[in-house]
């Protein structure tokens, strides 16, 4: 039997998601970040906010003495904008918590709370921190300098993200955009087309050369994914803009495909290709550290009468920073559920306290 009680997850998991926090509402994820701090302040925990200009105030926690110990991590904002929870609004179905959030990933903060709380209570309890960042789903550019100040101090990441069908994520892709910009020449498209550059059809030409970058066998993939070229149907187009989406498992994958974007020479040498962006998340790799990390979570959920299965996925996550950072990372830690980014969202209520065990569990025996 579970030391934590359902109904208070579902209390404080309540609590989160009512309280709308969207990634780009530094005000809003600001006053949930307070909110979240006076929450465990209440418990005993020691717990402060960090700016993160522009993007708002990340949460900062920690239980015990001493310095190292696990990095809980998490995020705060969400992709949903104010006003979602009039028309999604936080409910419990058939065992399903539904809302704004709950499974991306505040269910996964409700389970952190409750942890923390715990542990404060407990005579020596074992050192730990929670950092929740406010710019997750929009790439952590705000916050990413504290992210890896605060995991390079710890010995290892236990990402609460939520979990692939109950399964760990043991390995995320790196993902990258690229913004490619075409300037050409301008001529009229009737009169004397030839005197004209075409951006537009350079911009073709790149789409091709970008989309043959991608290697299935590998699991890269590059995508095409937003393009724009010329304003009037008789001019040449002098300027075109291209969007590329790129995925990859491996580092070499990531400097192989950066490397092919930068090397490109126009089909036609009189329109200038710029290309801007790159990869802000490499990829989570396995490691072996990681790897024991995993079978020790593995064991510690047979112990409590459950599976925990590895996942590969293809989206990244605050993980993949840490990771990248020479931390030992394992991802997916939050509850049972599914719809991340979807209108259905949900989690499994059942699932909370299990998954609240195990990574107090996890905490515990790390000490």
């Amino acid at each position: 039997m579970s030391r934590f009680s359902a109904q208070g997850l579902l209390a404080d998991l309540e609590a989160l998601v009512v309280r709308e926090s969207p990634s780009d509402d530094a005000a809003a994820v600001t006053a949930l970040a307070h909110d979240i701090v006076e929450r465990l302040r209440a418990a005993h925990v020691q717990a402060e906010t960090r700016p993160c200009p522009p993007r708002g105030d990340a949460v900062f926690a920690t239980v015990g003495e001493g310095g190292g110990g696990p990095l809980l991590l998490g995020h705060h904002d969400t992709v949903w904008p104010t006003g979602t929870l009039a028309a999604i609004p936080f409910r419990v179905e058939d065992g399903r918590v539904r809302g704004p959030g709950v499974f991306d990933m505040k269910a996964g903060i409700a389970v952190a709370i409750a942890v923390l709380a715990d542990l404060a209570r407990q005579e020596k309890p074992p050192r730990v921190t929670l950092l929740l960042t406010p710019d997750e789903e929009l790439g952590t550019a705000a916050s990413r300098t504290l992210l890896l100040e605060v995991a390079r101090a710890h010995r290892e990441v236990l990402v609460l993200e939520p979990s692939l069908a109950g399964a760990a994520k043991v390995a995320r892709k790196g993902t990258g955009t690229f913004a490619v910009a075409f300037a050409g020449c301008a001529a009229h498209a009737g009169l004397d087309p030839e005197r004209g550059a075409s951006a537009l059809l350079e911009l073709a030409h790149f789409t091709l050369f970008a989309a043959s970058l991608t290697r299935p066998d590998a699991g890269t993939t590059v995508t095409p994914t937003v393009g724009h070229g010329g304003d009037r149907t008789n001019v040449v187009p002098e300027s075109a803009r291209l969007s590329v989406d790129c995925r990859v498992w491996t580092k070499a994958e990531s400097d192989r495909v950066e490397a092919a974007f930068r090397a490109y020479e126009p089909r036609d040498p009189r329109v200038s290709v710029a290309v801007e962006g790159g990869f802000d998340r490499p990829p989570l790799e396995p490691t072996p550290a990681a790897q024991a990390l995993y079978e020790r979570a593995k064991a510690i959920a047979a112990e409590l009468g459950f599976v925990l299965p590895a996942a590969r996925v293809g989206g990244a996550s605050d993980g993949n920073l840490t990771a990248a950072g020479g931390v030992p990372t394992l991802d997916g830690l939050g509850p049972v559920g599914d719809g991340a980014h979807a209108r259905h969202e949900w989690v499994l209520a059942s699932d909370l306290p299990r998954r609240a065990e195990l990574l107090a569990c996890l905490i515990e025996r790390g000490a």
